[in-house]
């Protein structure tokens, strides 16, 4: 049996401030198999962010084993945690963050930019995805020229276009109405389906369903974990 795209090991994350300590996430333990779509829940404060921080290498626990892909990340130079995030991770942020001076194509090229890359390849994968999103007609648009819905489709595509392991949503659908925020639920699910491996936080109960498993956290640590009821599928 294959090993886990991500396996977590009592990961522990504390936050110091004024010789205050606050406990973000405690004794964690964790594992997301490679084309699994993972929704994790929870109040605010709880962990979420803080967790999906430390998944993407943009924060290290304090404590704990974390192993992406086989590796361990614990120890990893800056650079090579770079490295890491621009090619085996694809983020997906509410906010969208995408740079305002840029074009469509350029915000979905700008990760392919860092690699050794050719222009024409870059320039065949930037097409593809945003013909995967349905955004191919606003290539040259900038993003205060898009509606909120399209400027996450967009998102999107930055987040898939350099093929990564594994996709990061922080709230994918905070800043959108209910009908966006249902056609960005329902591109992800069909990128789940081509094979994605998604790790999705949520407070939105409908979209904790939308996954294959939902973790629930309270207090930084797991108190539920399971099948979603819905098996993957939007309500």
């Amino acid at each position: 049996m294959a090993d886990p795209l991500i396996s977590l090991d009592r990961l522990s994350k504390v936050f110091c401030a004024r010789q205050v300590e606050t406990h973000a996430l405690s004794n964690i333990t964790l594992e997301i198999e490679l084309g699994e779509f993972v929704s994790i829940a929870g109040p605010s404060g709880c962990g979420k962010t803080t967790l999906l921080s430390i998944l993407g290498l943009l924060d290290s626990p304090t404590e704990g084993v974390y192993l992406l892909n086989g590796e361990s990340v614990d120890g990893l130079a800056v650079s090579r945690r770079a490295e890491i995030r621009n090619r085996a991770i694809g983020f997906i942020f509410q906010a969208f963050n995408l740079i305002g001076d840029l074009s469509v194509f350029e915000n979905v090229e700008l990760p392919l930019t860092y690699r050794d890359m050719p222009g024409r390849e870059r320039k065949e994968r930037v097409q593809e995805a945003l013909e995967r999103v349905e955004m191919a007609h606003r290539v040259n648009h900038y993003p205060s020229q898009l509606s909120g819905g399209q400027q996450q489709r967009v998102a999107v595509a930055r987040a898939i276009v350099g093929a990564p392991l594994i996709l990061l949503a922080d709230e994918p659908t905070g800043n959108l109405d209910s009908r966006n925020g249902r056609a960005v639920m329902n591109l992800l699910g069909e990128l789940h389906d081509d094979g994605a491996t998604i790790c999705m936080v949520t407070h939105d109960p409908r979209y904790v369903d939308a996954a294959d498993r939902a973790i629930h956290l309270f207090d930084g640590q797991i108190v539920e974990e399971g099948e979603s009821p819905a098996n993957g599928e939007m309500v």
